[in-house]
């Protein structure tokens, strides 16, 4: 599918076309900046690569120690370093640029629309760096005003640095055709991008909006954008332009100019991330398009969008003008009444009028040839470089593209437009096949509402089926308690690895790194604060020698500091998505969890293997329940007892008591009506199976100790089965349905040189479910939050405000990838509402690692969780100790990583985390030596080989009848008597 642009490849730095030569001049570096024609104190500095040296280093050096390290299952993910770079680059472009990260953005129309898939609507740019256009906002003056816009159209508008009233905003009267950016409801903005960084399905189209949104605005310069490789170090300018002289249709062509050359050759645009020099002259690329930046803000002008033809390029807006068959209102009228009759079926819809449905609305997969032009084959994406020949010869850049989404199979997936009734959660939840209840998507099931014991699906049934419960950081008087359960050694523990003393020593290590120019007011900044949260006097930690560690890459640290300030300012003024900050968050652990030298153990959205039911497979748990949660509910008064009321903490403490009596209640309710095997029948074959974990900081043991342990398996197809159930780390599966956020991976061939694929999925509304209504008798918001208090601080700290691949044969880890979960974390955006999916999602992850550890022998050693809401991130851990499962969630630190002080605190967990990962890992190869395999394959932990149990249980159930008959009629030899 192409978009009807035309592609010159340019084969020396003299032939750019004519209409792109002078921005593509600054791809000279003998090119400087020149001085910013304001006197704004952010452009006080004409900015070179020499001020973001250290930056580019680390980006070059963090990247090629990526090429070194085994793809455990697939392949990593490069952004959340080289997008670090641009998005700090693209900082200096002008005092109100807009860096939207992971955007949604319209797509157009293709040359052919009857070819365009009718959802296939929009796509995903990796950055945007972006001018905003705000409406001016009213004051109290304009409330009797009508509004019609008045004669001078340029005075209403406000760039995104502009200071706003008090008054309410007015929407931004202009056509859709203005905007490119997902959205909903009123407009109170417009985005024109002005740099686009994409991959090469999306760079095309991306590339191709950009031009027709800009045609709109009156704005005649050419596009610039990136294609960067999502698991890759190559980006490759490409730089368009419209020509109105060429139209055919109503339609503009695009025109796309890039390299030719197969080579990496900076001066034609084509840059290697791990490579320093070259690095640096993207640098210096980007930072000279501060002038570009400055005349596009100058043209910019609403008369312009009043006063052009317009010109209708939006894939999910129908062009009425162009469509014959009587006046456009009976047009309207008929497409309205075909859309309803095509989306809604007679038992869906009670309203016999017609309805547009929201282009997201539908979640049917699409299947296309390629969103990517096939004559943008020499666009260099390879993952790898391995010499000068990175990209397929000239001949051979007509590459057979599998869809996105195509399938093999029509049983699996469908490429037609459907719309079936929507289903709440909980009847998709509950739906029957002939055998079992389907399990619920991790995600959706953590969403669900918790109202406890009681005999509906919940996460504390999930947790208590487990064998586990939640704690807070309170250390107990209880002798006995304190010995059954451990908490007080893991408080001490949990401690030691969070403990942080901010010393005069400390500040003169960092006030004698080198970092960036750019950054360097942040560090003084840093260096000049007293205290802070998390801070201690009693203890000497971090050490000189982590701290020097960290110091060597302060400068990076420092970035993500800045970037996340400005994903807080973008988000308030643009709104957030699920991406916005899991950037910075993935900067900081792949640069500061090495457990050794330049070694990045970090897997970014993998899948995990969740933990079975065990209660589902013990009959004698419901003679120990009403013991179990009594036990419980005294741990959790002696925990409320332990601290004063006037601690920040005790309502927490309090609500925790609460709900351990409540626990108490319903399992004493459910043993005395005796269906307590029934409820617990009903929730198993609810559970998740697997889960994707945001990301997992994870120690490997060695190949020799794990290999010492498979040899005991003789099969290979045993091995296989056994691999796929045991091992807690899954690889990612690009092009299947995702099994814990119910999101579509759609895979295609990227049109480059080694035939290597890439992954990049469309996030699909999640059908909407019904929660339950909570219990009255406990304050379950107290503990469904833990920025809520602060354990280094005695008092609330948070308020309303502040709380808003490779192919399919890598898709599982080989035998010799036995991973140990160190550190599991969840992102999500700055919500509120999300704070409580994503400590349960946390549970989750945090009881399957603390299981699995266990089948290696290994327990009383804790698994750490980060619970991430936009900026701020807790630190949770969970063990095991008696048989009994712990996940701390209360009165646990977090941090801030907007504040420089609480990023430096955050980031000097990781080196320890990295020591204790290490002595786990030693810990496990000594177990290897005498573990016993074919108990593992008879007593299995994950939900995966529980299904797979019941499911041979349940064939050999019903084979059992047939055999009986197959006897009956062999006894006697006459067929038996039917009744």
């Amino acid at each position: 599918m192409t978009f009807g642009e035309v592609v010159h490849y340019v084969t020396q730095p003299t032939g750019w076309p004519e209409p792109v030569r002078s921005i593509a001049s600054l791809l000279s570096p003998s090119h400087y900046p020149d001085s910013p024609s304001n006197d704004s104190e952010h452009l006080s500095k004409s900015y070179t690569a020499k001020d973001f040296q250290i930056l580019i280093q680390s980006t070059a050096a963090g990247l090629s120690a990526f090429a070194e390290l085994p793809y455990y299952g697939g392949e990593r993910s490069t952004v959340p370093l080289w997008s670090q770079l641009l998005h700090a680059l693209s900082n200096t472009l002008s005092p109100d640029v807009m860096i939207l990260e992971d955007a949604s953005f319209i797509m157009p129309r293709a040359q052919n629309v009857a070819s365009q898939p009718p959802n296939l609507i929009d796509g995903r740019a990796t950055l945007l760096a972006a001018h905003a256009i705000f409406s001016a906002p009213r004051t109290h003056s304009d409330t009797s005003r009508t509004s019609s816009r008045n004669e001078d159209e340029d005075e209403s508008m406000h760039s995104a640095d502009s200071n706003s009233s008090n008054g309410s905003v007015e929407s931004l009267d202009l056509p859709l055709q203005a905007h490119m950016l997902l959205g909903r409801g009123r407009r109170l903005s417009a985005v024109l991008p002005i740099l686009l960084v994409a991959d090469s399905h999306n760079i095309v189209p991306l590339i191709c909006s950009t031009l027709y949104q800009r045609h709109v605005w009156g704005i005649r310069q050419p596009v610039v954008g990136l294609c960067c490789s999502s698991t890759g170090t190559i980006a490759t300018a490409i730089f368009g332009w419209l020509d109105p002289d060429q139209s055919e249709e109503g339609r503009m062509a695009t025109h796309l100019a890039l390299a030719a050359d197969i080579g990496l050759d900076s001066l034609m645009g084509v840059f290697d991330f791990t490579d320093t020099c070259s690095a640096i002259n993207l640098a210096q690329f980007i930072l000279g398009l501060r002038t570009h930046f400055e005349d596009i803000k100058g043209s910019i002008s609403i008369e312009a969008v009043d006063s052009l033809t317009p010109l209708h390029w939006r894939s999910d807006l129908p062009n009425f003008e162009t469509q014959p068959g009587g006046p456009l209102d009976e047009r309207v009228a008929s497409w309205t009444h075909q859309v309803h009759v095509e989306t809604s079926s007679s038992e869906a819809s009670s309203s016999s009028s017609p309805r547009t449905p929201t282009p997201l609305s539908d979640t049917a997969l699409v299947s296309y040839e390629t969103m990517s032009s096939p004559l943008l084959a020499t666009i260099v994406e390879d993952e790898q470089v391995h010499g000068p020949n990175i990209r397929a010869p000239q001949e051979a850049r007509a590459i057979n593209v599998k869809g996105r989404g195509s399938q093999q199979s029509s049983s699996k997936r469908s490429s037609k437009r459907t719309s079936p009734t929507p289903r709440s959660l909980s009847e998709v939840g509950t739906s029957t096949s002939s055998r079992a209840p389907s399990s619920y998507p991790n995600s959706q099931f953590a969403a669900l509402s918790d109202t406890g014991l009681n005999d509906s699906t919940t996460l504390s049934n999930w947790l208590f089926e487990r064998h586990a419960f939640t704690v807070g950081r309170i250390p107990v008087q209880s002798e006995k308690l304190a010995k059954k359960t451990g908490i007080n050694t893991m408080i001490e523990l949990y401690d030691e690895m969070t403990a942080f003393t901010w010393s005069d020593d400390i500040k003169t290590i960092l006030l004698n790194a080198k970092v960036d120019c750019f950054v360097s007011g942040i560090r003084t900044s840093l260096c000049n604060m007293n205290s802070g949260p998390n801070c201690q006097s009693a203890n000497d930690v971090p050490s000189l020698e982590d701290v020097q560690f960290i110091s060597s890459k302060l400068s990076a640290l420092l970035h993500t500091v800045r970037g996340a300030c400005q994903c807080d300012d973008t988000a308030k003024l643009q709104g957030a998505n699920e991406a916005d900050r899991r950037h910075e968050w993935n900067a900081l652990l792949l640069n500061f969890f090495q457990p050794v030298p330049s070694q990045r153990d970090v897997l970014l959205e993998r899948q995990l293997n969740l933990a079975c039911n065990l209660a589902a497979d013990d009959s004698s748990f419901a003679l120990r329940a009403i013991q179990v949660t009594r036990e419980y509910q005294d741990f959790c008064v002696e925990q409320e007892r332990c601290i004063e009321e006037t601690s920040g903490n005790w309502e927490q403490a309090a609500a925790a008591r609460d709900q351990a009596i409540q626990f108490s209640d319903d399992i004493r309710k459910r043993v005395w009506k005796g269906n307590f095997a029934e409820v617990i029948e009903n929730h198993s074959p609810k559970d998740p199976v697997t889960g994707k974990c945001d990301a997992i900081l994870v120690v490997p043991c060695s190949s020799i100790a794990t290999a010492m342990m498979f040899q005991r398996i003789s099969s290979i197809e045993e091995k296989d089965t056994f691999v796929k159930s045991f091992m807690l780390v899954q690889g990612p599966k690009p092009d299947r349905l995702d099994t814990s956020t119910g999101e579509t991976l759609h895979q295609i061939e990227a049109p480059v040189g080694h035939h290597q694929k890439t992954s990049s999925g469309r996030s699909l509304q999640v059908p909407s479910f019904c929660r339950v209504s909570e219990s009255s008798k406990t304050d379950r918001n107290q503990l469904r939050n833990p920025f809520l208090h602060h354990p280094d601080r005695n008092q609330v700290t948070q308020t309303q405000e502040a709380i808003l691949s490779k192919d399919a044969h890598c898709d599982e880890p080989s035998l010799q990838n036995l991973l140990l979960p160190v550190l599991l974390a969840e992102y999500k955006k700055k919500d509120e509402s999300a704070i409580s999916t994503s400590m349960n999602q946390i549970k989750t992850y945090l009881v399957s690692a603390v299981t699995f550890l266990s089948k290696l022998g290994i327990v009383d050693k804790p698994v750490f969780g980060l619970i991430v809401n936009g900026t701020l991130g807790a630190v949770t851990m969970a063990w095991k100790k008696n048989n009994q499962i712990y996940v701390m969630e209360r009165n646990i630190r977090h941090y801030d990583i907007r504040d420089p002080l609480q990023a430096l605190q955050f980031v000097s967990i990781l080196p320890r985390l990295a020591r204790h990962g290490l002595d786990l890992c030693g810990l496990v190869e000594k177990q290897l030596a005498i573990i016993d395999v074919k108990e593992l394959q008879s007593k299995p932990w994950s939900k995966l080989a529980q299904r797979q149990e019941d499911k041979r249980l349940a064939a050999a159930q019903q084979t059992r009848p047939e055999e009986a008959v197959a006897q009956d009629r062999g006894s006697d030899g006459a067929e038996p008597k039917r009744i």
